[in-house]
């Protein structure tokens, strides 16, 4: 768990040295008066290393950003995120929540890195013991991708996360009666869709 803590504390210390970056792109354009919330969906393809005897999963990741705008040269969303993955030996799924901090850049292209807590399940094709087909798990998910502007409203989205998962002692599958812990790592491709409430922002403030 303490590689966890401490690769969290990376992620926040990054996003905080991200504030000295003077701000531009597509936030320094837009004034607060025309556009100060937006909300976005987002889905796609996942493929996941499930660090399950080296298996190899696939399956879809969804989720829902909501934005709020400040005068900061990083921007702030609380983000929820689910992952279903399947394979010939395990399944596993996720649901997740966080927030996430984009750093505008111009040209139409989008960095964000993200910090997300929630809950796993996972159900095994083969049982390792009597018994036990299934467990579940807190698991903590840090990562990051780009957004790249397509078309109005429509970004194209790249995006890699990595997972840890405590399963408590287990005999089954560490013979010591070790915890069993799981690093998957998912990757993502998909698209995110702005949606143009005008009660939330105008739709000419997109991609510029």
């Amino acid at each position: 768990m303490r590689s966890t803590y401490i690769c969290w504390l990376c992620v926040f210390c990054l996003l905080a040295a991200m504030l000295s970056v003077p701000a531009q792109g597509r936030a320094q354009a837009v004034s607060t008066a025309s556009r100060s919330l937006d909300l976005a969906g987002f889905g796609g393809y996942s493929g996941a290393l499930t660090d399950y005897a080296n298996y190899k999963d696939q399956g879809l990741s969804f989720g829902v950003d909501v934005t709020r705008y400040f005068h900061l040269p990083i921007v702030p969303s609380l983000e929820g995120r689910g992952n279903v993955v399947h394979g010939t030996a395990i399944d596993q799924k996720t649901f997740l929540f966080g927030l996430r901090a984009e750093v505008p850049l111009k040209h139409r292209i989008h960095p964000y890195a993200d910090a997300l807590i929630g809950v796993g399940t996972l159900h095994f094709k083969f049982s390792p013991g009597a018994g036990y087909t299934g467990d579940r798990s807190r698991v903590f998910s840090y990562g990051g991708g780009v957004d790249f502007d397509i078309v109005h409203n429509i970004q194209l989205k790249l995006d890699a996360q990595y997972q840890t998962w405590n399963l408590g002692p287990n005999g089954y599958v560490v013979p010591s009666g070790a915890n069993f812990t799981l690093t998957p790592a998912v990757a993502i491709i998909g698209v995110e869709y702005h949606i143009p409430f005008r009660t939330l922002n105008r739709q000419r403030d997109f991609f510029r």
